[in-house]
């Protein structure tokens, strides 16, 4: 049968993922970026879902492989995005993260399944791990990125939740972890040097009309 592959060797067209949230849940929600008035889908197929969790230090489990010609998988991870991204949009605006959104994480955590292991750690110390989950695929991939999201709604201060100041062409979330908390854009050296190229051009033809 044949399955999808983790190689990214293999997909040279790949676009390139972006990791500027410094937060799982935020990079996924950013896996549907905008550049120049062009939206660019980073999850394309499920090679692309595989290879971004691994890249992110989520999962490599082998339980994440399905066969290739599983179209909706790829679709629950899509609608999962995209209804994660409106909630970001309502966080930013100070509003409240909806109870259907809720419940929708509650259900996709509820087919999950583990337990508790203690393991040694050392000569004298201990630390408490959990086993594997049961589920495979798209439940998996599904279950993974809802725990990060959980994770996310439950500790974050969403004060530092921010959208990137490029608002024009930029649809970019990050939370700021910034000493002074005064991040304004996704990327210094993306659109903050772009918003400062333009002011320096706007102060340029101020100053000579």
């Amino acid at each position: 049968m044949n399955m999808s592959s983790l190689s990214k060797k293999d997909r040279p067209d790949r676009p390139g993922f972006i990791f500027v949230g410094e937060h799982p849940a935020i990079d996924f929600a950013n896996t549907l970026s905008l550049s120049q008035g062009q939206w660019t889908e980073h999850l394309r197929d499920w090679a692309d879902v595989i290879d971004w969790l691994s890249v992110a230090g989520l999962s490599a489990n082998p339980a994440l492989q399905i066969p290739t010609f599983r179209a909706e998988a790829v679709k629950s991870v899509v609608e999962l995005r995209r209804a994660w991204k409106d909630e970001l949009g309502k966080l930013v605006a100070g509003s409240r993260v909806s109870d259907d959104f809720i419940w929708r994480i509650n259900q996709i955590l509820a087919e999950d399944a583990f337990y508790e292991i203690l393991h040694r750690r050392g000569k004298t110390g201990f630390q408490l791990g959990r086993s594997a989950s049961g589920l495979k695929g798209e439940k998996l991939a599904l279950a993974t990125l809802s725990r990060q999201i959980a994770h996310f709604l439950a500790e974050a201060n969403f004060g530092h939740l921010h959208r990137c100041a490029n608002t024009t062409s930029c649809a970019l979330y990050f939370y700021d972890t910034t000493k002074n908390h005064r991040r304004q854009w996704c990327s210094p050296a993306a659109c903050g040097n772009r918003y400062k190229v333009a002011a320096f051009r706007r102060r340029r033809v101020n100053h000579t009309s």
